[in-house]
């Protein structure tokens, strides 16, 4: 009962971001399923440990075809949209298992679309729920995932090959990712790199064809000004000191380079809880001054433009941290879902190589 529970809980909280209206229309739906065994990637020596068998599990995916009714379509080879269910067994008892719903587009490598043989690649971000989280006096072993909801990332490069007009096999070669963003500590995440094999079906075929247009480029009026208001919780550094606030004001300047890409400067201000607390309560800081516990960074952002989502990615450096607790350049790498032209949310998760610091949660404005 417990897992049905944690099953339903994501259900609930992802399926109102994924944009549910795209799967209203007549269009050709695929419905596939597929087993997976893996291996546990050792990204850090003190998860050593929990590597003592092989993961298993299976994923239901829910696809639907696009055929050029809006201009991205054609812009990126008429990619599926759809959702993937994933249970994941890890084989060991400390870490337990893992259910992840996790929308996704697969992007098509042919220019053929009625070739027998297909070559794809999977992007998803989603979230997961695990059974046996860390506990200090229960489960202290599992130094991955605190947390009973966690994020999860899946990367995906698959072939395909037609058995019939409304039956296909495939196989895949997949990377899968759950952590939570360092909502609560531990939190060195887990990765499972797998191989998959399965079937999908074309549940309601109907012959339709490819809408080809001559899109005009896209207009370059100039440079783009955007304010982010980004927060949420986290614990800094110390397991058990506790997940407090955290506020990032940001401003972009960018540029529109195609109808895929934009690039821009970033300068921003944090503020975090429980860094000022880690900083009150470090010994090493007995007798001095304690350092400010606000941060100013500038950051290289990329923007790759899909549909109304768009994927973000930025590499930064502090220009002001006195702590410097984890060094002076951080990363970011996560979605943004346009609601208008000028109004957008997203969701972005900044790390330091591979310790992750915070999920930031935004609200921006696209002031031109």
């Amino acid at each position: 009962m417990r897992y049905l529970r944690g099953i339903i809980l994501i259900f609930c909280l992802a399926l109102p971001s994924l944009g549910i209206g795209q799967f209203r229309n007549n269009g050709n739906k695929f419905i596939g399923v597929d087993y997976f065994k893996g291996f546990i990637f050792k990204h850090k020596r003190q998860i050593g440990h929990l590597i003592t068998d092989h993961p298993v599990g299976f994923r239901i995916t829910y696809d639907q075809k696009t055929y050029g009714t809006e201009a991205w379509h054609q812009r990126y080879n008429f990619p599926d949209v759809g959702l993937t269910f994933i249970y994941l067994d890890y084989k060991n008892e400390s870490l337990g298992k893992s259910f992840g719903l996790i929308p996704h587009f697969n992007f098509y490598l042919n220019k053929n679309k009625l070739s027998k043989n297909q070559f794809k690649f999977k992007i998803g971000l989603g979230l997961g729920y695990n059974t046996n989280k860390y506990d200090k006096e229960n489960n202290n072993k599992n130094n991955v995932l605190s947390t009973d909801l966690n994020f999860g990332i899946l990367f995906q490069a698959e072939y395909q090959r037609e058995l019939t007009e409304r039956l296909f096999f495939n196989t895949h070669l997949a990377f899968t990712h759950f952590s939570n963003g360092a909502i609560r500590k531990p939190n060195s995440g887990i990765n499972v790199v797998s191989a998959n094999l399965g079937l999908s079906y074309l549940i309601n075929y109907t012959p339709t064809e490819y809408t080809y247009i001559e899109e005009e480029p896209v207009e370059k009026p100039g440079l783009g000004y955007t304010i982010t208001l980004s927060g949420g919780m986290h614990e800094y550094s110390k397991i058990g000191s506790g997940s407090r606030p955290f506020w990032v004001v940001s401003g972009l300047v960018d540029k529109r380079l195609n109808h895929k890409s934009a690039l821009g400067i970033t300068l921003e201000w944090f503020a975090s809880l429980s860094l000022k607390n880690d900083i009150k309560y470090d010994y090493r800081l007995e007798g001095q001054e304690l350092p400010d516990w606000h941060r100013i960074g500038v950051a290289l952002s990329h923007e790759w433009i899909v549909s109304d989502v768009s994927l973000i990615s930025q590499a930064g450096y502090y220009i002001y941290d006195e702590y410097d607790y984890y060094g002076k350049v951080y990363l970011r790498l996560g979605v943004r879902k346009y609601i208008n032209d000028k109004i957008y949310s997203s969701l972005v998760v900044k790390s330091h190589g591979a310790k992750a610091e915070a999920a930031e949660f935004a609200i921006g404005w696209r002031v031109k």
